[in-house]
Formats: C-alpha cells, structure tokens, sequence
C-alpha cells in the first residue's frame, strides 16, 4: 500500500511542474513577461529555462528516476521561485497580497513535500526501485 501511496504523492508533485513547465513553454512571451516584471535579467531564456526544468524534473518523479537529487531540486527550485515571485508582492491590493501569501505558503508546503521524497525515495514502483 505504501508504495501506491509514494506513487500517487510523486505523480500529484509532478503535475504542478509538468503544468506549469508547460504553460511557461507554450507562452513563452506571457512568463518572459512576468519575469521581467519581476526584475529578472535574460527573461525569455529564464522562461525557456526554466519550463524545460520543470517538465524534466517532473517527468523524472513520473518515473521515479533520480528521485531523490530530482526531488532536491524541485525542493530548491520552489523555494527560490517563491521569494522571488511571491514574498512582498501584491503591496497595497489587499486580494493580491492575498493571493500571493497563499501561492507562497503552496509553494512552501510542496517544498516540504519535495524533501520529504527526497529523504525517503520514491518508492518500489519507481525506475530507481529496479
């Protein structure tokens, strides 16, 4: 049961990334946008960049493959993601900051998630189980 149950928290951490990986690469000019705005040098290249991670990362706890370092990665990756994107925005809109304190304290949980699998691997219904 328990290796049903690693299964199913990889696939749900995934699909944020693989969404979001996703949508960062088929509109490519809206997230270089909202990188822009967010002070980021090089926007469009940390769009590319950054949804072609995603999606590999993600892809990887689909599979269970390097699971753990994947894992890390994405636990990091989120962290740093959410300061930038999301501490202190939305000053002054109070839905905006709202909302903002809500993706920052998503984002936090599935960092948490993240170590989690990281500490504990994914499981033997994984690629690294084999």
């Amino acid at each position: 049961m328990s290796a049903v149950l690693l299964l199913i928290a990889r696939l749900l951490l995934a699909a944020m990334f693989l969404s979001s990986g996703y949508t960062a690469l088929s509109d490519i000019e809206g997230a270089a946008a909202y990188f822009a705005g967010l002070g980021l040098p090089l926007p469009s290249l940390v769009t590319i960049a950054t949804g072609v991670f995603e999606i590999a990362a993600g892809l990887l706890l689909v599979v269970g493959f390097q699971t753990r370092p994947a894992a890390a990665a994405l636990a990091l990756f989120s962290i740093v993601a959410t300061m930038l994107g999301h501490y202190g925005q939305g000053e002054g809109n109070a839905a905006a900051e709202f909302m903002h304190m809500q993706m920052l304290l998503k984002d936090i949980a599935v960092a948490g998630g993240l170590i989690v699998l990281a500490l504990h691997g994914p499981g033997r219904l994984s690629v690294d189980a084999r």
